[in-house]
């Protein structure tokens, strides 16, 4: 007992300390509501804390509420309508006043943040706003979908060990990123050597996602120097076994043969650094397809960069061609530009190699997890074909619903067509 005292203890600690929005979509039609889309975002909201009990969670909850709708969210509301307000003003003739309005109402009222309610088109037509999932609440929403299977612990962890999934679907002919050496704080690794053998080499943690701790390092004459997974520049040996030293204090390290690209995609990225392809695959009852793919490519840093930006071209499933950002998405200019000349650099009418076997390769690994809704798979396509870097069922979400509408969305087709007659 004392010791589940003191876990929900720490869990308090850290979700007052550090969180200032509740953990799902707010509302009073939570009480009585017959729309699908309204009911799931209720579910949602149960679903974040699993085994906190009832009363404690509505405590945390009220208290998380009050920050955001006493400080927190007028600070987000106020930042992103300096962001967006002025663009939206002029490229879609939606006044200020009118988006202040929408977003106290959406983002203050209902706990969606203001910045996604502009990139969603929320402040445009809020009454979509049930459509979507906020980043914020991805993690509740991902725990109930999930929840709709018995999905076993050995399974989830099969999927999150990075070493055990590429081992478990290289067997079942998934082409796999291959691992070099598998290492802890207790064991050592030789760049050096290694180094001889391959190009470039990355390494990661066994467990992560977001690429924590991750790097790459290559050799250079006789010194070793790298890259850290956000771009910052590792010189020299002693700041790569630094960061090393460092994702060995995070978790257990893998280290992988960095890939190249594929001939077709590398003059894209001169300085070699991987592009990748994020291919989201979905259960339902007819089996596995695909929910969105985007190709990511990563840009040139400049001074003013914090860290590295990546220009995301959306690719159409059916024919593998890479198109431009939908006009809805409120971008920069300069982020629309890069992609203006991302897709400039390719021919428009050329899909992406190797295409139809990623796909095919993408839909087969989720058929082993069948038990997830979705997984994200991060490709690189190489001169050899796509090979398979991992697979992330805890994905962020804010992307694929512009492409698709919102997650919610097609609860509200399924109860429009339960209503026609007939």
């Amino acid at each position: 007992m004392p010791s589940k005292v003191t876990r929900w203890l720490k869990a308090l600690r850290r979700e007052l300390l550090w969180r200032n929005i509740p953990h799902g979509m707010v509302s009073w039609r939570y009480l009585s509501t017959s729309n699908p889309q309204i009911e799931a975002h209720r579910q949602i909201f149960w679903t974040a804390l699993p085994g906190m009990p009832k009363p404690l969670y509505v405590l945390v909850e009220a208290i998380l509420w009050l920050k955001w709708a006493g400080l927190f969210g007028w600070l987000a509301l106020f930042r992103a309508l300096r962001g967006y307000g002025t663009r939206l003003r002029d490229e879609r003739g939606v006044s200020r006043p009118r988006q202040f309005c929408t977003l106290v109402r959406i983002s203050i009222g209902a706990c969606m943040p203001p910045g996604e309610a502009y990139r969603f088109g929320l402040v445009e037509h809020p009454a979509r706003l049930w459509n979507y999932v906020s980043d914020r609440h991805i993690a509740a929403f991902h725990r109930w979908r999930n929840s709709r299977r018995a999905i076993s612990p050995e399974t989830t962890a099969r999927l999150a060990d990075k070493a055990a999934a590429t081992d478990f679907l290289q067997a079942r002919g998934i082409p796999m990123a291959p691992i070099l050496a598998i290492a802890s704080a207790d064991t050592g690794f030789d760049f050096a050597a290694a180094l001889e053998k391959h190009r470039r080499l990355f390494c990661k943690s066994r467990s992560g996602n977001r690429g924590l701790g991750a790097f790459e390092c290559w050799k250079m004459g006789q010194v070793i120097e790298g890259r850290t997974f956000e771009g910052d520049p590792l010189p020299d040996r002693r700041s790569v076994m630094a960061a090393w030293e460092a994702l060995l204090q995070l978790d257990i390290g893998l280290v992988q043969p960095a890939l190249q690209n594929h001939p077709q995609l590398a003059p894209l990225v001169p300085d070699g650094r991987a592009i990748t392809v994020r291919c989201i695959t979905r259960r339902s009852e007819q089996g596995s397809s695909i929910l969105s793919a985007t190709l990511e490519i990563p840009t040139m840093r400049k001074p003013s960069d914090k860290r590295d930006v990546y220009v995301i071209l959306p690719v159409d499933a059916e024919s593998g061609l890479v198109q431009p950002i939908v006009d809805d998405m409120l971008l920069l200019a300069e982020a629309r530009q890069n992609q203006r000349d991302m897709l400039a650099q390719r021919d428009d009418h050329l899909p992406l190699p190797d295409w139809q076997s990623l796909i095919d390769h993408s839909l087969a690994a989720h058929d082993h997890y069948a038990d997830f809704w979705a997984i994200a798979w991060d490709w690189v396509l190489t001169p050899q074909g796509p090979i398979l870097l991992e697979g992330n069922n805890g994905f962020g979400g804010s992307l694929p619903q512009i492409l698709t509408g919102g997650f919610l969305s097609e609860l509200q087709t399924r109860n429009r067509l339960a209503s026609l007659p007939g």
